[in-house]
């Protein structure tokens, strides 16, 4: 059983690498799809830049409250 998984990981890049190299997606669908890509990196940075703004804000009332 434990070689059967092992050789089904192992031929996973195989299968991805022939699919992808067969099986090519139109130019609509690229373009859409980096679209989209586009999109999620934007809305990601947004919400990093939220937390981290959230961290900045409690480490600064922190300090405030121990300064005063």
């Amino acid at each position: 059983m434990l070689k059967l998984i092992t050789i089904l990981a192992a031929s996973i890049p195989l299968i991805l690498f022939v699919k992808n190299l067969f099986f090519k997606k139109s130019r609509v669908l690229q373009k859409a799809s980096a679209e989209f890509r586009k999109q999620i990196d934007y809305l990601v940075w947004g919400i990093l830049f939220l937390v981290v703004c959230g961290i900045v804000y409690a480490f600064g009332r922190l300090i405030y409250s121990m300064w005063n």
